[in-house]
């Protein structure tokens, strides 16, 4: 089914101000594909390989990638390559209150795993600093499917 996007409420239409302190009004969003209702979602499951894809965004990388082919219905992850960070080390050793002020663009109003996520990927950063050696081995990327009876997602050799 394609879905064509008219409007998107960022900025500061979907902004309220709490204590002097901006906040979203709604994280995210759901469409009832049978109604078109919308509503306010969250969504726990962020896919898989999360830590190597916020690697990515995290080492420099600011180009949106299309990584799900609808019509095989598959997820695709890479292969790509990114620059090694420096000071992870540092990083890594910090609270997460540090990590928090000087990692987020809005530190007031993130989830409050957000400073475990981000270990999570700058461990993932510091243990694969070159990923097109260590984690997509003959250049293969990763495929992922979504299992129908769980939803989950479960890795597919393509």
């Amino acid at each position: 089914m394609e879905i064509d996007l008219t409007q998107s409420c960022v900025g500061e239409l979907n902004t309220i101000v709490r204590d002097d302190i901006n906040w979203p009004i709604i994280y995210g969003v759901g469409v009832n594909i049978k109604t078109g209702e919308i509503f306010p979602a969250t969504f726990p499951d962020k896919g898989p390989d999360l830590p190597l894809r916020l690697a990515r965004h995290f080492t420099g990388s600011h180009q949106v990638l299309d990584i799900y082919d609808a019509a095989v219905g598959m997820l695709r992850i890479g292969p790509f390559n990114y620059d090694p960070l420096r000071g992870v080390d540092l990083w890594l050793a910090q609270s997460d209150e540090f990590i928090l002020k000087h990692l987020s663009t809005s530190p007031d109003v993130e989830p409050p795993h957000f400073a475990m996520q981000v270990r999570t990927t700058l461990r993932y950063i510091q243990d694969n600093q070159f990923p097109a050696v260590t984690v997509f081995r003959n250049n293969n990327p990763h495929y992922f499917r979504r299992d129908e009876t769980t939803g989950c997602w479960a890795p597919v050799r393509y």
